[in-house]
Parts: structure tokens; C-alpha cells; sequence
């Protein structure tokens, strides 16, 4: 008999594949319009999906790996909102995010506030401020009992060189007392 504790700790049940099909969920709108005011608009959404739906001026869709892609030129230094897949998947797309914001870029990062864990503590180190949502991110998609699909895992949203204020209808906003 497997216990329930077995169960919870199998970490091939807590970290799907990168194919799965729950590793991706758009972002709603309730929330990527205070993201749009925080940026001024969204300059680069580098994981996305192929209509856009963050009306980013520059995107790429999984076929483009953005991840490989520059998230800056000389002449473009753009806005960046990343909603990354989720899972493990999500470790290089905060390194991304992490590099960007050392750049000067303004990034904003969708990511579960996982915060016990290695990739929480990197992003955090270098991080300006955080928002801690409420409640659960809600995707907008009806189950067959018609409520809402939602994210199985708190979350929150943070950022590189700009200023979250405007996200605290979400949540909880805090600064970042850390030492570049």
C-alpha cells in the first residue's frame, strides 16, 4: 500500500514533463493589465502563444524557442513580461529574467511562489519587488462543473527595474531590500 505522503513527495507527479499539457495557461486579463501598466505596455513576450495575447510589439511562440532569442539589441531594449511554463521548465526562463533586469531591462515574471525552493532564493537576489496575488491565478477556462480553472499553487509576480504599485488590487506588494 503507498502512502499518502509517498504520493505527495514523488517528484515525477509534482514535475511534469515540459510537454504536458498543464505546463503552459495564458494569462488572464485581470492580470495583464495592471502588467501593461506597470510596463507601459508589454515590448517582448518571449513565451507565448501564436495569437498574441498579451498584444506584446515583439513575441515568440514555442516553435521560436525564446529562450535562445535576444530579449535585447543595441537599438531595442524593450519592456519584457514572461509567463513561463510551468514546473521545473520554468528554471531557465528566470535566469532569462534575472539576466534581463541585470541589463536595465524592465521585466515582469509570472512565477509560483514556490518560496522554499532554489529558483525562488536565485530570482530574489536580484529582484526590486515582488507581489504576492491572492488567492489563486484563475485562468478563465470553465471545468465541466463551471467553475474556474485554476492554478494548484499560490503565486506572484515579480520585477526587475520597474515599480509594482499598480498590481496591488492583486495582492500584496513588497520591496526588495537586497544589495545589488
Amino acid at each position: 500500500m503507498v502512502s499518502v505522503a509517498s504520493y505527495r513527495f514523488n517528484n515525477d507527479l509534482r514535475y511534469r514533463g515540459e510537454g504536458h499539457e498543464a505546463q503552459r495557461q495564458l494569462t488572464p486579463p485581470y492580470l495583464l493589465e495592471p502588467v501593461r501598466k506597470v510596463l507601459g505596455g508589454i515590448g517582448l513576450d518571449p513565451c507565448t502563444e501564436p495569437d498574441n495575447p498579451t498584444n506584446a510589439e515583439r513575441f515568440y511562440i514555442e516553435a521560436d524557442d525564446g529562450l535562445t532569442r535576444l530579449w535585447w539589441t543595441v537599438d531595442w531594449s524593450p519592456s519584457v513580461y514572461v509567463n513561463p511554463p510551468y514546473s521545473k521548465a520554468r528554471e531557465p526562463w528566470v535566469k532569462a529574467c534575472v539576466a534581463a533586469g541585470a541589463r536595465g531591462q524592465p521585466v515582469v515574471l509570472l512565477i509560483p511562489s514556490h518560496t522554499d525552493t532554489r529558483i525562488w532564493h536565485y530570482a530574489m537576489r536580484s529582484v526590486d519587488q515582488v507581489c504576492f496575488l491572492r488567492g489563486r491565478v484563475k485562468f478563465g477556462v470553465l471545468r465541466e462543473n463551471r467553475r474556474q480553472e485554476a492554478a494548484s499553487h499560490p503565486s506572484a509576480l515579480l520585477g526587475w527595474n520597474v515599480d509594482l504599485t499598480p498590481c496591488r488590487p492583486l495582492g500584496c506588494v513588497i520591496a526588495v531590500g537586497h544589495t545589488k
